[in-house]
């Protein structure tokens, strides 16, 4: 994934992480009203007031300013709802769902490019909030009397707002971490230009192959685009790159559902386990590699307007043989290629007789 989709996805989830805390705040706003703890409504207007400016913050870049400035608010807001409201509501549950957030938040802003917070320390000054409220309340007392009735509720909706923060959280964290082991193993065994499988795929697959019973249906094909740095040398890398792409597409689209793989360079390997021959006679693979070599012959690669690229291709091909290693079979494969380039180039080579 590139830097700019990690960038707009962290946006978008500190984003939803401002509009459930706004949603939360609200909700408090008119809860405190209506009970008529009048310190903690007066909070409240600054606490939605500060979620409506966030997305404003969080738009001009300034996702780290938003987060310390966000734990810091979550953190007087609940301290001052537990001393007022008693234990017994059930306020201090936002300082355990603070934690999650710090976390939460942190990931996010990382993936934007700046700087880890300070996880842990937070996480020790929440714990240390939680247990002075603990102590004070239990000492003290409470400054309002909401009575049981409105306890119990507090206690209620606290712990469902609390538990199913922590329960979105885990979940989104646990779809982004499959998300980016799948993208990580994506990115071990694929080639960022060309999008092919790469030759740790392959080699892989080849070790596999190896092991099953039919593997002399197998064939394997080296295919190597000619004068290829002439091409970067005359036309520039970039163009080199669009070479490549664009014969990486040629080849996968004529190779159906056949094993493509970039090799290395301007080198491609093709492995097929096609075993009946058509009906004149000719193996599926040397139709199917002499199409790709023509196709490629005349096509005309347009770069740009002032560009047009022609180009050929050789390939060698070897079909399993009894008693081969993997790296034999290869080798056999890379030398019929190397035949080729020495006896004249955009030809498929597949014996090893010196071809016309």
């Amino acid at each position: 994934m590139s830097s700019s989709q990690n960038s707009r996805d962290a946006f978008r989830s500190l984003n939803l992480l401002n509009l459930f805390l706004l949603t939360v705040h609200s909700g408090l706003l008119i809860f405190f009203a209506v009970i008529g703890i009048t310190l903690m409504a007066v909070v409240n207007i600054f606490s939605v007031t500060f979620y409506a400016l966030g997305f404003l913050i969080l738009m001009k870049g300034k996702s780290t300013l938003y987060i310390y400035a966000t734990l810091t608010e979550i953190m007087a807001h609940m301290f001052l709802a537990v001393i007022c409201t008693g234990w017994d509501a059930g306020f201090q549950l936002y300082f355990i769902g603070c934690i999650a957030i710090v976390f939460y938040a942190d990931y996010f802003s990382f993936r934007m490019g700046n700087q880890h917070i300070k996880g842990g320390s937070i996480s020790v000054v929440s714990c240390g909030l939680y247990l002075v409220s603990l102590v004070v309340t239990k000492t003290a007392g409470s400054l309002y009397q909401m009575g049981s009735g409105l306890d119990y509720v507090g206690q209620v909706l606290n712990s469902i707002v609390v538990f199913t923060f922590v329960t979105l959280f885990l979940r989104s964290q646990t779809k982004l971490s499959s998300y980016y082991e799948e993208e990580l193993g994506r990115q071990a065994t694929h080639d960022k230009l060309t999008d092919m499988v790469n030759r740790h795929y392959l080699v892989e697959q080849l070790e596999g192959i190896y092991t099953e019973k039919k593997i002399d249906s197998y064939w394997i094909a080296i295919l190597d685009i000619d004068n290829f740095k002439g091409i970067n040398d005359r036309y520039g890398h970039l163009c080199g790159d669009f070479v490549l792409k664009t014969v990486a597409g040629m080849v996968k689209k004529i190779c159906g559902d056949r094993t493509v793989c970039r090799w290395g360079g301007e080198e491609f390997v093709i492995v097929g386990s096609d075993g009946r021959l058509d009906e004149k006679g000719r193996r599926p693979e040397s139709v199917i590699l002499d199409n790709v070599r023509r196709s490629i012959a005349i096509k005309d690669f347009v770069y740009d307007e002032n560009t047009t690229v022609n180009l050929t291709v050789t390939i060698g091909v070897a079909r399993y043989q009894d008693g081969q290693t993997v790296d034999e079979w290869v080798n056999v494969a890379d030398s019929r290629l190397y035949r080729g380039k020495q006896t004249g180039k955009n030809k498929v080579v597949e014996s090893d007789e010196i071809p016309g």
